[in-house]
């Protein structure tokens, strides 16, 4: 008898005493054994696995992810491609003058800012990026753009100048922004950000509140509340109704909840003394980048750091990204360094990226932007991006660096 002669529920039972890497091996004997290894075993094992899993699939992460569809033995691969530090990398946009951009991803678009320009790139399976924009709004010679975010079809910006961006294809041509001038030439914009109707921007003065204001198809943001401090970072909740701030440098508390209503400030119980940069994970639980070298996950019911994670180095945390589940990246102060952490293990990272041909001081990390397959790393001087869709690369694995009994 020929083994495929077997029903189902029999090739189940075999193949349950299979190894990950035997299963690897069936996968590819035929389509049925490949479609049974997936559906039954890959499938429960890529639930919850770092950086490629599929149990919230209406995350933003997941829904970013470029390829149209990855089996389950795929997302398994990818899954030890992160963890094990293989994949291929690219460079893209060198410039000899230090800039710093921030960067916004999307399943087919990337979106980076460039002096005070906001570029689109047309993401392409074969060449990965398409190094010539498809799209830009703005102009590359107007103040720098510090601050940039965006939801749906709208974008927001801050520049160094005082002056907010908005492009709202309902009230403005296709490659336009609308402009507004919210401070002084000597206070530029930390950070922006909006859900709805309601903006928030921090200058390095004060932050505000604003409402949006249409009338005639003329668009105005209208000041609501003044905090009267200034903030590195604010982050609005996933149900519009709190901003998380931080401050860069406050010995007291650098860690604060804002109600947008009533603009009331609440001092949240973080150790750290000065926040770069924040992420909601849920409603009720913060992630934040701090210059004490930690990352923190802040939970706003107990109020208090549910965990830090210091990083071994001891260099500061620039900015986060994370996979909507338990995966989240750390880019750091120096050599253009990236750390992955699982927020399911205590204290230690899981592994480190480094770009290659770093100049002899190295580049903080700016921004970084990720999916399943790719991560882009934003430094001073140009964007490297990591395809771990690459099992021929060679691996670079850093997880054991401080494991000195080896």
């Amino acid at each position: 008898m020929n083994l495929l002669e077997l029903n189902d529920d029999i090739l189940i039972s075999i193949l349950r005493y299979l190894n990950v890497s035997d299963l690897e091996n069936v996968y590819s004997v035929s389509e049925r054994l490949a479609e049974l290894v997936d559906r039954y075993f890959f499938y429960r094992m890529t639930l919850d696995i770092l950086m490629t899993c599929h149990r919230k699939k209406d995350s933003l992460h997941f829904l970013r992810t470029h390829a149209d569809s990855l089996s389950f033995k795929r997302r398994w691969k990818l899954h030890e491609n992160w963890c094990k530090g293989r994949y291929e990398e690219s460079m893209f946009f060198p410039h000899r003058v230090p800039y710093s951009s921030h960067i916004h991803l999307e399943k087919n678009w990337l979106y980076m800012t460039h002096g005070g320009q906001v570029r689109l790139h047309r993401r392409r399976s074969k060449d990965f990026l398409k190094r010539f924009p498809d799209q830009a709004y703005g102009n590359t010679r107007d103040p720098d753009i510090t601050a940039f975010t965006k939801h749906g079809e709208i974008i927001f910006a801050g520049t160094m100048c005082g002056t907010v961006l908005l492009h709202d294809p309902q009230h403005c041509s296709v490659q336009n922004f609308i402009s507004q001038k919210i401070a002084s030439v000597k206070e530029y914009l930390n950070s922006v950000d909006f859900r709805g109707d309601v903006f928030v921007t921090t200058t390095n003065q004060t932050a505000k509140i604003w409402r949006k204001e249409t009338e005639l198809d003329f668009v105005l943001l209208e000041s609501s509340h003044d905090l009267k401090q200034a903030f590195k970072c604010i982050k609005i909740n996933p149900d519009g109704d709190k901003v998380a701030a931080g401050r860069y440098r406050d010995p007291n508390c650098a860690l604060k909840l804002i109600d947008l209503a009533t603009g009331t400030a609440e001092e949240l119980n973080s150790a750290s003394h000065a926040v770069y940069h924040i992420l909601w994970r849920d409603n009720f639980t913060l992630l934040t980048a701090n210059f004490d070298s930690t990352f923190r996950v802040f939970d706003i019911r107990s109020n208090t750091d549910a965990q830090v994670y210091e990083d071994p180095y001891d260099s500061s945390i620039y900015c986060l990204d994370q996979d909507d589940h338990f995966g989240v990246l750390c880019g750091m102060k120096y050599h253009g360094r990236v750390n992955l952490y699982d927020l399911r293990v205590t204290k230690k990272f899981v592994q480190m990226y480094y770009p290659s041909q770093m100049n002899s001081y190295g580049s903080p990390v700016y921004d970084i932007a990720s999916d399943a397959t790719q991560l882009f790393v934003v430094t001073d001087r140009n964007l490297r991006l990591f395809n771990f869709d690459a099992d021929w690369a060679v691996y670079r694995d850093y997880s054991n660096v401080f494991n000195f009994d080896k």
